[in-house]
């Protein structure tokens, strides 16, 4: 499909459809080569590094009765400090991005794909740059994005506040972007702007 390794970044806010995007794209293409920040992050709760990491800066707090990550009280120190997050991100992305240069390596070394997309959340508050050709961002209004995070999340208004509060606006992304998928309307509008973009690259 592809002359050369493709290298895209993929992000948008919260419930604007990101991960949606990205099932998308591995639909329409399925040699894709896909890194998922969050899934790295969920695998990097089990890694006994980070583990006594978090327990040296919260206490044995950080633990719920079984023994894992308690994510929900770790989600609420970090919505509500911005020290807990610069903290957070310290100890996260510097492994993540690890991760994520791997993966590119091997992708590229072995010649699995000729396209390689990393859904990273946090791109642009990170100015996160590991060679993509272009960033491409979900987004969505500011108020379909709190309906969804009530109806998918359950949260009330000041929970999904303090989340949104914490993120670099949309408006404020969309003028980093290099390419725009804007998630207002049914599926099939998302997909073929997923489609129109694919069709770029060829």
């Amino acid at each position: 499909m592809f002359d050369d390794l493709q290298i895209v970044a993929l992000t948008g806010g919260i419930a604007t459809g990101k991960s949606t995007c990205a099932c998308l794209i591995q639909e329409l293409f399925p040699e894709t080569v896909l890194f998922d920040a969050d899934a790295s992050v969920r695998r990097l709760y089990g890694s006994e590094a980070v583990r006594s990491e978090l327990r040296s800066h919260f206490g044995d707090r950080i633990f719920s009765v079984n023994g894992e990550i308690d994510k929900v009280y770790l989600r609420e120190k970090a919505f509500a400090s911005s020290e807990v997050r610069h903290f957070l991100e310290q100890v996260f992305h510097p492994r993540v991005m690890q991760e994520c240069l791997a993966l590119i390596d091997e992708t590229a070394t072995k010649g699995v794909s000729r396209l390689f997309v990393a859904d990273i959340p946090l791109l642009f508050e990170r100015g996160i740059d590991f060679g993509q050709s272009a960033n491409v961002l979900v987004a969505t209004s500011s108020t379909t994005q709190k309906c969804r995070l009530k109806n998918r999340n359950g949260w009330d208004d000041s929970t999904v506040d303090a989340v949104l509060q914490a993120q670099m606006p949309i408006d404020a992304k969309l003028k980093l972007a290099d390419v725009v998928f804007w998630n207002e309307g049914p599926p099939e509008m998302l997909k073929s702007q997923v489609v129109r973009y694919l069709s770029t690259l060829q």
